[in-house]
């Protein structure tokens, strides 16, 4: 029985010093999110939720309304400098709800390298929208959420899919 115990011990102990870290190799070149987003979008889908039903867990939340306005004629242009550092927004409105309460200003970011926030700025007035996953950048689609509170309470959600042009 102790030849046993003896056989279990070496058997733990030479696979505990067998073991050494791995080494990975690169993932890929960084991504540079904030240059990724700078371009001309057109809005192509918009949802609306009810933020209250969402977390009540009523059925009926969402709600698709790309064809209830004229959103599709939204259209978004980020830009930004050479290395990506944005700079200036132009929003064309046409005859769809607005977005934000003004078309023209500067953008920035809360993160450089991982993006949570776009910050549209026109002089002292500031419209924050979230930026979904962008997963989908490399294909062309990003989302952009605003959410409308009441007395610091979510109320409704709007969530803009954008395709480059």
């Amino acid at each position: 029985m102790k030849i046993i115990k003896y056989i279990v011990l070496a058997l733990c102990i030479t696979s505990i010093y067998s073991c050494k870290p791995e080494e990975f190799g690169p993932i890929g070149e960084e991504e540079n999110i904030v240059k990724s987003l700078q371009g001309t979008w057109g809005l192509t889908k918009v949802t609306q939720k009810d933020e209250d039903a969402a977390t009540k867990g009523f059925p009926y939340k969402e709600l698709d309304i790309t064809n209830v306005y004229a959103y599709k004629d939204l259209v978004i242009a980020l830009q930004g400098d050479a290395a990506g550092t944005p700079t200036s927004f132009i929003i064309t409105q046409g005859n769809s709800p607005k977005i934000s309460d003004f078309n023209t200003g500067t953008w920035t970011v809360d993160n450089v390298k991982a993006p949570t926030v776009i910050n549209l700025k026109s002089g002292t007035l500031t419209s924050e929208l979230t930026l979904g996953s962008y997963a989908e950048l490399k294909t062309g689609k990003f989302y952009l959420k605003k959410v409308k509170k009441s007395n610091g309470k979510a109320i409704v959600s709007y969530t803009y899919q954008f395709t480059k042009k």
